[in-house]
């Protein structure tokens, strides 16, 4: 099992990309979210697209911390396919911490969209969301091995989330 990272940084209001099209997600997109998922993922994460749909309607049900489709954003392409979401939740009932804030539960972008600043317009849009909530922070956990992901979360002002009582040096 891949080592994961806490990453947190401060919410901001970002100017909208107006070239952007988004929505917040539905639970109803759960079956195409599963499909994006596993297919963007090349069952690194998800062993079958039914394992991706089971986590998905998990997150859409409030197990795994309150749902916030404010701060969710879903970009679908000209033929109605969803090819890009950020998924986010308040808070988490999972034992990662901290739990309190919200959190970028998972990104994804189609492989065959990568790499056009998508899911950097997605981040930015959802902590957009959380600020006007009234929110302060976000976090995100992410492998530490996935050095793309973690080079856009640092393009964002995001760095290691450490416990107050852990001394840094």
């Amino acid at each position: 099992m891949e080592r994961m990272i806490t990453l947190v940084s401060h919410t901001d209001t970002f100017t909208p990309d107006s070239a952007l099209s988004t929505r917040s997600a539905e639970s109803t997109d759960c079956e195409a979210l599963a499909r994006l998922l596993f297919t963007s993922y090349e069952s690194r994460l998800y062993p079958t697209q039914a394992d991706a749909q089971k986590e998905l309607e998990a997150v859409f049900a409030g197990e795994k911390g309150d749902f916030f489709a404010e701060a969710s954003p879903v970009v679908v392409d000209e033929n109605g396919r969803v090819i890009a979401a950020a998924l986010c939740l308040k808070n988490r009932k999972d034992d990662v911490e901290p739990s309190d804030v919200p959190t970028i539960f998972e990104l994804v972008t189609a492989a065959s969209r990568r790499r056009q600043g998508i899911a950097e317009k997605l981040i930015r849009e959802a902590m957009t969301s959380m600020k006007n909530n009234g929110f302060e922070e976000v976090t995100v956990r992410i492998p530490e091995t996935n050095a793309p992901a973690l080079a856009l979360y640092l393009t964002l002002d995001f760095h290691r989330w450490q416990p107050a009582d852990e001394d840094l040096y």
